[in-house]
């Protein structure tokens, strides 16, 4: 991936905060990955190209430019970028996510069967730009399904939103002892009936 500061910048030129910050940002990537160039005054009036396999240091670049001048962004855009970071390391730890095409060729379903089968609850899933994220950790590879325990307790989930579903099966629940998801994927004994319980507490508490 890269970052073409004079392209950006022309199409940012009605947009002065948002110049700025590129301009932040782009400071940013030169000293954190120590690029040559010249001094920092430069990089405005220079193109800037960067290859960038993680797209979650830019999201870190970005938080730090605004952490350093924190006058101009609007604090809900900081707070999201901050929580799609963090959806991200939880997916990433989890084992990751799959594809469309590839949870199509896991259950052996077609793209409508996948679709139908996310909108009744029983994939867990959600649209990020022009994908759709399937978390890795709801699928039993070897058998090629969702884990059963895990899809019951998904309906329970009193919430639409993919990443706050996430969030509750993969926080560390201390009366648990484990996460949700992980109790869920080993069957423990008694696991579906005590997730169960903390899924339905939780829609309680987002509905206050």
């Amino acid at each position: 991936m890269a970052i073409q500061e004079s392209g950006l910048a022309s199409g940012l030129a009605g947009d002065p905060q948002a110049r700025e910050l590129l301009r932040r940002v782009n400071q940013l990537v030169l000293s954190k990955l120590a690029l040559p160039g010249g001094p920092v005054q430069a990089v405005s009036h220079r193109p800037l190209a960067v290859a960038l396999d993680d797209l979650s240091l830019l999201t870190e670049l970005v938080i730090e430019a605004w952490r350093l001048e924190p006058t101009t962004p609007p604090r809900q855009a900081l707070l999201r970028l901050r929580g799609e970071q963090a959806l991200a390391q939880l997916l990433k730890a989890s084992g990751g996510s799959l594809s469309s095409a590839e949870v199509q060729q896991l259950l052996g379903l077609s793209g409508e069967g996948v679709r139908k089968r996310r909108d009744r609850k029983r994939l867990l899933g959600w649209r990020h730009g022009k994908h759709t994220v399937y978390p890795a950790f709801q699928f039993d590879l070897a058998s090629g399904r969702v884990w059963p325990a895990l899809e019951a307790v998904l309906p329970l989930l009193d919430t639409d939103s993919g990443p706050t579903q996430v969030r509750f099966l993969l926080s560390p629940d201390p009366e648990l002892g484990d996460t949700p998801a992980a109790l869920l994927c080993r069957a423990e004994p008694l696991a579906l009936e005590e997730v169960s319980r903390k899924a339905r507490q939780f829609g309680c508490q987002l509905a206050r």
